[in-house]
């Protein structure tokens, strides 16, 4: 790879992670609105969500098997914690 189009990825990929998405000014406006109390469950159900959606997607890929497992210990979670099944 062209250094100059690493630097290009590089920049854009800062800039990408700089700017905050929709679910990190949830929490925040949470946390500044409510309290940690309030956000720090959000912020969990956040990282659950991602973390399904990331074993979804990987169940979707060649590496199946790892995505079957993290599909499983989210279903788990969200399960133990909500009581919902």
């Amino acid at each position: 790879m062209d250094f100059s189009l690493w630097l290009a990825f590089v920049a854009a990929s800062t800039a990408l992670l700089l700017i905050p998405g929709p679910t990190v000014l949830l929490v925040l406006a949470y946390a500044v609105g409510q309290g940690r109390r309030v956000a720090v469950p959000t912020a969990l159900g956040v990282a659950t969500g991602d973390l399904k959606a990331a074993g979804e997607g990987l169940k979707q890929s060649t590496v199946g098997t790892v995505g079957e497992a993290v599909s499983t210990v989210t279903n788990t979670t969200v399960t133990a914690v909500s009581g919902v099944g």
